[in-house]
């Protein structure tokens, strides 16, 4: 009798599954403490009290992410802030969807007439793992909804794959019930109807069933949150700027293609507000339209590299479409990479296509240079997690002023390199007293006044302070290269009824304008620690 491992379906997956465990974990095994960061806290203020049955409204979050909550709710029960069970369940999912990309590119590209499919699927599934754009989704405890939704995306669309070769209904009911518990996940999952209509060889047969799904969970949003979408609402999600959606989706390509993200910033700066242009544009949009229009009328009559690559970039198009008219983030480090998570791993898969035109050794060259730089990126991103998550971590053991009556904050960071550290959307100063109660344990009894944060680009960056004779707070950066940051975007002079802030030279400088309360402080940080004004 034929052993498990001895069958060469197994012993391929068992060791490409081993393969993608063993990267994962050499890369991302330093972040296992970070990620706990500014919407994490938010999510526990939001659980803080709130019964199991909440869920069902997402617990006050305006959106249906109902799958979403499910999980949160126990693994914030269980876990809280331990670092290594968060760690594990999202580079499982990681590897989960390097996984089924594999398989269903290699089915893809099987389809489209590729002779030898496993290794160009394989490669495609490597540089998705690799890329450093996945850190977002990976680190950041707040992202299990891009994970998991991937994770029943993809399982959707294999299950879909696997009916239309072997017809069995089984597997079509499979399909559209985890295309059910998706679109209650994350709204990425409204693309999946698009790509499943391009999927060979009969993708719109199944349509009807998505259609109806669509149509409740559209229904559902309207009766439960007042809007046909919810999260950033119909304005932001309903807003269709073809001009905008052109741009944002060739910002999209060039990033994958070219890594802007580590462009010096006014190369960066220069490429994006190219695409932006109205003439560029409009040019791409024409363009991928010509193509999509020839690819489709000369698909059976074109090479299968052709057909494999125009497919999997198609794929990439569309799993993009539900975040195709939300702002692309390109200032800061890792800053929205999440939205592009799953629709990279098609983009990688029409990029190795192309790639099989090449003489083999030219190709593993490319492929090889592919992955250095995605590597030395990766590991790059991944060590400022490290960093920042040492420093978040650092600053909140040292807190030792829990019953101040007031805390006047005058510099802590707001980000590391790009990456949130505590970064605060709130504009109530609650980014350092929530991470304290929720992260720390420190409940603190007195009233936060947040001057004003700083972005960090290294672990020793910080602050220095005088005090002149009028009682005017001179706050110095001890290094170049920080700038000011107020309500989670950069800023300059601004005051409020009890403080008056302007920006000074390298630094800031704080007056008052009421007397603060007996016993209040005034503080700021210097890498992991606090410093205190001594009045």
């Amino acid at each position: 009798m034929t052993s498990l491992w001895q069958t060469r379906n197994f012993r391929e997956n068992a060791l490409v599954l081993a393969l993608f465990f063993a990267i994962v974990h050499l890369f991302y095994g330093k972040t296992m403490q970070a990620g706990f960061v500014t919407d994490f806290t938010g999510l526990l203020q939001r659980l803080d009290g709130s019964p199991f049955r909440d869920f069902l409204t997402c617990f006050g979050f305006p959106a249906m992410h109902q799958v979403t909550n499910f999980f949160l709710y126990f693994f914030v029960k269980l876990f809280g802030t331990n670092g290594l069970p968060w760690y594990l369940i999202f580079t499982t999912l990681h590897v989960a969807n390097g996984f089924l990309g594999f398989h269903l590119i290699k089915k893809i590209f099987a389809k489209c007439g590729l002779e030898s499919s496993t290794l160009p699927s394989l490669a495609a599934a490597l540089l998705f793992l690799l890329s450093p754009y996945q850190a977002d989704a990976v680190v950041w405890k707040v992202c299990f909804n891009f994970l998991f939704c991937s994770l029943l995306m993809l399982s959707s669309l294999l299950f879909l794959v696997k009916y239309f070769e072997t017809n069995r209904q089984p597997h079509l009911l499979w399909s559209h019930g985890l295309f059910a518990l998706a679109l209650f996940t994350f709204e990425l999952a409204v693309a999946l109807p698009l790509m499943v209509v391009v999927l060979p060889p009969r993708g719109r047969g199944v349509l009807l069933p998505q259609i109806l799904l669509l149509a409740l969970y559209f229904l559902s949003n309207k009766l439960l949150l007042g809007g046909w979408v919810g999260h950033y609402g119909e304005g932001v999600h309903l807003n269709f700027n073809l001009q905008t959606i052109a741009a944002n989706l060739l910002k999209y390509f060039s990033k994958y293609l070219l890594f802007w993200r580590e462009m010096p910033h006014g190369y960066r700066e220069s490429l994006l507000t190219f695409f932006e242009k109205p003439v560029v544009a409009w040019a791409g949009l024409a363009l991928g339209l010509l193509l999509l229009g020839l690819g489709i009328y000369f698909f059976k009559k074109i090479s299968p590299k052709l057909r494999a690559a125009g497919l999997g970039w198609l794929l990439f198009f569309l799993a993009l479409a539900p975040v195709s008219n939300l702002h692309v983030a390109w200032v800061l480090q890792g800053e929205n990479d999440r939205y592009g998570y799953l629709a990279s791993l098609f983009f990688f898969a029409g990029a190795v296509a192309l790639l099989q035109f090449f003489h083999r050794y030219i190709r593993f060259g490319l492929l090889a240079v592919w992955l250095l730089i995605s590597v030395f990126y990766l590991n790059k991103i991944t060590t400022g997690w490290q960093h920042s998550a040492r420093i978040v971590h650092g600053l909140l053991d040292d807190f030792r002023w829990t019953d101040a009556p007031e805390v006047y904050v005058l510099a802590f960071p707001e980000n590391y390199d790009g990456l949130p550290m505590f970064k605060d959307f709130s504009k109530q100063d609650l980014a350092l007293k929530d991470a304290l109660k929720y992260l720390a344990g420190k409940e603190t009894s007195g009233k936060f006044y947040q001057i004003a944060q700083f972005n960090m680009t290294s672990p020793a960056d910080g602050t220095s302070l005088e005090v002149d004779s009028a009682g005017v707070f001179h706050v110095k950066f001890n290094q170049w290269g920080n700038w000011w940051w107020r309500n989670g975007v950069g800023t300059l002079d601004y005051e409020t009824e009890r403080y008056r802030f302007n920006v000074e030279g390298n630094g800031s400088r704080v007056e008052l304008k009421q007397a603060p309360a007996a016993g209040a402080v005034f503080i700021y940080s210097t890498g992991e620690k606090w410093m205190a004004v001594d009045r």
